[in-house]
């Protein structure tokens, strides 16, 4: 959308009569003044009296129709102007009144003689220009913020024309009788014509500071070269061709490297560092690699917004309104032009931008800057609330922007697609997670129905598989978030024990490749290690070759071997075996050979739990005759207590349940969790007779129990619709801060758990067991 053209019309006038001014001027420092006649340079000097008074006068109406609230001039202004400019015509064109003779010495040399009236029509004069400068003042109160900026400019330029105007045209000559200086006010009129002109004609300007950055480091610059060139030059005046060569050649060869020492040097005294913000903004570039989050903190940091209002988002329909104008304008919104353009444009309807304004109010946005992919397509938008100081976004900063923005946009799209496959993870592992306590709901319903030894082993089996199940949920769901294997899990265990587990929990397709697995396991030693982890590396060496048996006679043996530094669990099996030609890549990522749905990572994964362990694992082959992991552990000192691992849960459940039945008094439990199986299963395990159990569905609903009765324990789900576990636990523990709040969550990551433990006092990641849920409930009544 374009601004009111009547806007220029004064503009162009007053540029108009600028040039008038100047030709004017230009005569005096010029041949023509000795080559004509004293009365044309009388009637050269009134035109130029009358050329400044027009430019001013146009200025006058420039400014006054630029502050004006309703953009059109006040009555008392246009008389103003008609009745300055008819004073000024009359006594202009009327003989002897402002202007009565020249004397001419030189060009560029003479005196001008001044009539009764001369005075009195600069001070005309300068009546505009005083209103000039207050209706520029004004606009630093305007409600466009634009208009604030612009008055920077404006009044820049105008303050160095008037300064220059009351040295040389008035000061000098009334002091010194000197007019030789006549010559700088239209001059300099040129720099406050090109400012206006920038400010009226360009809505993005550059920020004052950056454009005297840059004025800052050429002027440095070239006074590194001149100076040098004029002192030789002065010094050696006969040799004007050679000097002038070799400071071409110098100048060609230096001139870069100086003015990035000058740009240091500006760029202390302006920015007080050595390097300008948009300098910062385009390093983000290699911030954008790594992580778009840390990148956008460092330039919410850089642009002076707050953190959370500076968003990188994906194409979504809550930007909609907005897409046609950034795809249009192939550009940034930014809400101060928009405000800016809308109020000084024609009169007519703008319901679509009027439209986008107020959205742009409504969320409280300063700048939607579009990033294109592919297709000249846009994918996602940075989107930003406005500056703290309250500044408009500069053109440096949007140009940087865009630059930056343009340059990673496939780093932030890998990342987005990889986002959303760790938003799928996180759905499927909650999803699962509620089927998986589910069957340990109706586990437990058999168990306590159920008196016989036989089904009361088997469901214990099916109660350690659910368990060992969420924790490779958990495993999966820290891999795909990049999070480090938590080591303050590991425990020390018998290697002999947890290995003979994990092959007894492995499910065999038949008894006949069960028999096949030879164990030597007497040479038995400690290992520092997560139980899951451990196992999680054995099955996937057992499913790797169970899978490329091809002979009946193919078996496997598992022998442990103590050593002199380190331990070792050697895994053989006598399948096919592997190239040598492949057998240095298997630990790769993603490297899978001939086994159809494999992913390549299991090896991979298993390379990197042994690190975790302070241990590795590597393969030997000879293909036709056998394949042998060799998985090396850290000798770990014999005073440490190896950790059981047969099922004691029944003896554990039976204490903890003991422990509570001999409180005497009452307790009152409240379940928070908007799935009705999570509920009843927690209420199985803790049901006793000492024991009130009280229900909610999320956490509006656990607020107003807690308020309306006593509640000795709370177990809380985190992820609730209405009101989550989180907002909930601050809100209650802000009326009962000793009310203990125990978590139940299917997050597993480190920022997760950080978030929910700031607000509750303790955690239990779904499924929940029993012996953890009594031993907690132990601890906190």
């Amino acid at each position: 959308m374009e601004v009111d053209p009547k806007i220029y019309h004064p503009y162009i006038a007053y540029s108009i009569f600028i040039v008038i001014w100047i030709l004017t001027n230009y005569y005096f420092q010029s041949d023509l003044l000795l080559r004509f006649s004293e009365q044309t340079s009388v009637n050269m000097a009134i035109i130029a009296n009358l050329s400044s008074y027009f430019a001013f006068g146009f200025a006058f109406l420039f400014s006054c129709r630029l502050s004006s609230e309703d953009k059109k001039l006040k009555v008392w202004q246009i008389i103003l102007f008609f009745i300055e400019t008819t004073f000024a015509l009359i006594i202009n064109l009327i003989p002897n009144l402002t202007v009565t003779g020249i004397t001419v010495v030189d060009k560029g040399i003479f005196t001008i003689h001044f009539g009764p009236f001369a005075t009195l029509f600069f001070l005309n004069a300068f009546v505009f220009i005083g209103i000039i400068i207050y209706n520029f003042t004004k606009l630093r109160k305007s409600k466009l913020k634009l208009n604030k900026e612009k008055s920077i400019y404006l009044l820049f330029g105008i303050l160095v024309f008037m300064s220059s105007t009351i040295i040389s045209q008035i000061i000098i000559p009334i002091i010194w009788q000197d007019f030789s200086f006549a010559w700088v006010p239209p001059a300099l009129s040129v720099t406050e014509a090109v400012l206006i002109g920038y400010t009226l004609l360009y809505h993005r300007l550059y920020s004052f500071r950056y454009i005297s950055f840059w004025l800052s480091s050429y002027v440095m610059n070239l006074v590194i070269f001149l100076v040098p060139f004029l002192y030789f030059h002065n010094a050696n005046s006969g040799a004007d061709f050679p000097i002038s060569i070799i400071f071409i050649i110098f100048t060609g060869i230096f001139w870069n490297k100086t003015l990035l020492k000058s740009k240091g040097i500006a760029s202390l005294m302006i920015y007080k560092d050595k390097k300008t913000p948009v300098d910062k903004i385009y390093e983000l570039a290699d911030e954008f690699k790594y992580s778009s989050q840390h990148a956008i903190t460092k330039l919410a940091l850089l642009l002076d917004t707050p953190r959370d209002d500076l968003l990188l988002v994906g194409k979504n329909t809550n930007y909609n309104i907005f897409i046609p104008h950034l795809e249009q304008s192939n550009s940034a919104l930014v809400k101060d032009e928009l405000d800016y353009q809308i109020h000084y444009a024609p009169d007519s309807n703008h319901s679509e931008l009027h439209q986008v304004q107020k959205e742009m109010d409504s969320h409280k946005t300063a700048l939607i800057l579009p990033i294109f992919g592919k297709n000249k397509l846009i994918s996602h938008l940075l989107v930003s609330a406005k500056k703290r100081n309250g500044s408009t976004f500069s053109n440096e900063e949007i140009s940087a922007l865009q630059w930056v923005l343009t340059k990673v946009q496939g780093y932030i799209e890998s990342e987005r697609k990889v986002r959303q496959s760790q938003a799928l993870a996180n759905s499927i592992a909650h999803e699962m997670r509620n089927p998986l306590s589910q069957l340990m709901y109706h586990f437990e319903r058999i168990g306590i129905q159920s008196d016989k030894n036989g089904i009361s082993k088997e469901l214990e089996q099916g109660k350690l598989a659910i368990q060992r199940g969420s924790q490779l949920i958990d495993i999966i769901l820290n891999e795909s978030k990049g999070v480090d294997i938590n080591q303050s899990l590991f425990k020390t265990y018998s290697i002999s024990v947890l290995t003979k587990q994990f092959i007894y929990e492995y499910s065999f397709e038949s008894e006949d490749i069960k028999k096949r697995i030879h164990l030597d396991l007497n040479d038995d030693f400690l290992i520092n290690v997560n139980d899951t982890l451990f196992g999680f590396i054995l099955f996937n060496l057992l499913r790797n070759a169970i899978h490329y048996f091809e002979d009946p006679n193919c078996s496997i043996s598992i022998q442990l071997v103590k050593g002199n530094t380190t331990n070792s669990l050697i895994f053989r099996d006598t399948g096919p075996g592997i190239n040598s030609n492949i057998l240095p890549n298997i630990f790769d990522d993603f490297f899978t050979h001939n086994k159809q749905g494999g992913t390549g990572l299991g090896l991979s994964y298993c390379l990197r739990v042994m690190h975790s362990f302070k241990g590795n694992i590597a393969c030997y082959s000879k293909q036709g005759e056998f394949t042998e992991f060799v998985l090396s552990f850290p000798k770990i000192n014999t005073d440490h207590q190896a950790i059981t691992i047969e099922p004691t849960a029944i003896q554990q459940e039976s204490f903890g349940i003991a422990k509570i039945r001999n409180n005497s008094s009452k307790k009152t439990v409240l379940i928070v969790d908007d799935k009705k199986v999570q509920r009843m299963l927690i209420q199985t395990f803790i049901t006793n007779d000492n024991l009130v159990i009280v229900q909610a569905e999320n956490g509006a609903e656990a607020l107003k129990i807690v308020n309306e009765r006593h509640i000795d324990l709370i177990f809380m789900d985190s992820r609730m619709p209405v009101m989550n576990g989180a907002e909930a636990a601050a809100q209650i523990k802000a009326g009962h801060p000793l009310l203990p709040i125990i978590a139940l969550t299917g997050e597993s990551g480190h920022e997760e758990i950080l978030k929910i433990t700031a607000v509750m006092d303790a955690y239990l990641t779904k499924p929940i067991s029993k012996p953890q849920l009594l031993q907690m409930l132990e601890k906190w009544i």
